[in-house]
């Protein structure tokens, strides 16, 4: 499977690290040129911010779960903290360049003009930002499977924020990246004793039902379900050659409805009926 070229996420490319101040009355104080986007989500403490660009100074209280942004305007800034009782906050790192050509790509208008937003709450954006902080602590975003759909729910999420529209997908023909497709089977296949919906398919990487049930099929070549039934037949094969349990055991915990239902699919895909197939591999121990 190629590489998509319409949904540039080269995560891995994102700087991040970990802010920690542990002793009481801490002030820090630290300037930069600020080039990147920057999000900072508190994930324990509290403490009294000040951020200054060109003399204009914003002033906020941090808490855990809060999450600041400051996006990228090429400007000096400084950041003062003041904390009581110890604070530790995640700090991300987006370049510009790449916020744009992520919404060129995922059809949003390229926004130029994000503005500040010192303290929000947003648990879509605060489990993104803890998937990421969590797999890469004290170090560079990684290329680890999971994280390129952290980066997309956490790029398209601020675009909403900032004002955006999300656009409506009716003519979306790419597919998943190798990435993201390898985490959908490895959730499917961890899953095929439960039903699954596409809304909670979609879920995982921020799509609509609708929307993920159109790039998947493009990605896989059919439907979700033809899919999933297929992983699930696969699964019995190794159920089927070692275990005694019956033919509807098998078929309840591989999330078939009924004995009867995982008979006809399992012929259907193999030519043989689940009996035949023990009874074969029982005699050539294969």
């Amino acid at each position: 499977m190629e590489e998509d070229s319409r949904t540039p996420y080269p995560h891995h490319a994102w700087l991040a690290h970990w802010l920690s101040v542990e002793s009481p009355r801490v002030f820090d104080v630290h300037a930069c040129r600020h080039v990147t986007h920057h999000l900072m989500l508190s994930t324990s403490g509290d403490a009294d911010i000040q951020w200054d660009t060109q003399g204009t100074e914003t002033l906020f209280h941090a808490t855990a779960g809060g999450i600041s942004f400051f996006p990228c305007d090429n400007q000096e800034h400084t950041m003062s903290m003041t904390t009581a009782g110890g604070f530790e906050a995640y700090d991300l790192m987006i370049p510009a360049w790449q916020v744009e050509r992520v919404c060129t790509a995922e059809g949003l208008d390229p926004f130029t003009d994000f503005h500040a937003v010192p303290m929000f709450r947003d648990t879509l954006m605060e489990v993104s930002l803890l998937r990421l902080a969590l797999r890469v602590k004290g170090r560079q975003i990684s290329e680890e499977i999971g994280d390129e759909i952290a980066a997309r729910q956490i790029v398209l999420r601020l675009c909403v924020l900032m004002g955006g529209q999300m656009p409506e997908w009716l003519n979306d023909s790419s597919v998943f990246t190798p990435c993201v497709m390898r985490q959908i089977v490895i959730h499917i296949d961890a899953h095929l004793g439960v039903s699954t919906s596409l809304e909670s398919m979609g879920n995982i990487v921020g799509l609509s039902p609708g929307h993920f049930a159109r790039k998947f099929h493009h990605s896989a070549g059919e439907s979700l379900g033809r899919f999933i039934n297929r992983r699930r037949i696969g699964a019995s094969f190794a159920i089927l050659r070692v275990d005694e349990q019956s033919l509807l055991q098998v078929a309840l915990a591989l999330g078939f409805s009924s004995q009867s239902h995982f008979t006809r699919l399992f012929s259907s895909l193999t030519g043989m009926t689940p009996d035949s197939f023990r009874r074969l591999h029982r005699r050539t121990g294969a």
